[in-house]
């Protein structure tokens, strides 16, 4: 299937569909999705641009991730799958609703934010300043802006205690990195996408998963998404920063398993 995004599936039964963050790749689901399979059909794309994905060709605006994630469910024949988001893989899934090519399936949003900046009337983001900086430091030395943002994904008592882990491995594994021109444009995206107004328009049962300590995501970003859709369920984590699926694997598996269970 040409241009189709590269994937792995594993498991059986409902499927379950995990969309990756920021400049990173399907391998950081390692120990989480393999524990979905149990139960799932788990499906782990990398994104154009990112991954064994890398060499799919831009642009990489946020609308051409969303139809990427929905041409893959077409040319794959998923009934309505479990869409997991973690990060701007959340921002995927909220432009898939946009676009109307989300389907009706639950939802299950890890460390996601309607908008990573600070905006009038809403509080939960980053300072602009603070990501633009980022930006122009990806934009002027790749390898040093990567290393400034991979040093945000988790607390520092995680980065110590998850340091063998093969998920924050394949996190923090350089010849993993992104095509820089997917990276610097994504990133751009996050600056300027403001999904807000999507939000509340979400009509299927949701899961909010969010660490207290995320310094990507802030802690208020789930809060706000949570109120926002209708009827969503809330679970902050404590002492967590934005791998919760990593460095808090077995609470959240219990969730989202338990959500599954409720919604099916």
């Amino acid at each position: 299937m040409p241009h189709i995004l590269h994937h792995h599936i594993a498991g059986s039964g409902k499927p379950l569909l995990l969309i990756h963050g920021w400049a990173m790749h399907a391998g950081v689901w390692a120990g989480f999705s393999d524990r979905l399979a149990e139960r799932c059909m788990t499906i782990t794309p990398d994104l154009r641009g990112h991954g064994m994905s890398r060499s799919m060709a831009g642009p990489f605006p946020f609308e051409q991730h969303a139809r990427d994630v929905a041409a893959l469910i077409e040319q794959l024949d998923l009934r309505d799958p479990v869409l997991l988001g973690w990060s701007m893989g959340v921002s995927i899934i909220l432009k898939m609703y946009e676009l109307g090519c989300a389907g009706s399936a639950p939802l299950v949003l890890i460390s996601g934010n309607p908008s990573l900046v600070r905006r009038d009337g809403y509080a939960s983001g980053l300072a602009p300043a603070a990501v633009r900086r980022l930006y122009r430091q990806v934009g002027r030395d790749f390898a040093a802006g990567m290393q400034a943002f991979l040093g945000l994904l988790c607390t520092a008592e995680e980065h110590g205690r998850f340091s063998a882990d093969a998920a924050y491995l394949a996190a923090m594994d350089t010849a993993r990195w992104p095509d820089p021109a997917a990276a610097l444009e994504t990133l751009a995206c996050l600056q300027t996408e403001d999904l807000r107004p999507h939000v509340p328009r979400i009509p299927v049962p949701s899961l909010v998963l969010h660490g207290e300590c995320d310094e990507i995501c802030l802690s208020g970003a789930g809060r706000c998404l949570a109120e926002t859709i209708p009827g969503a369920r809330l679970r902050m984590l404590p002492d967590t920063g934005h791998m919760p699926f990593v460095t808090r694997r077995e609470r959240v598996l219990e969730e989202v398993f338990d959500f599954l269970d409720s919604v099916s």
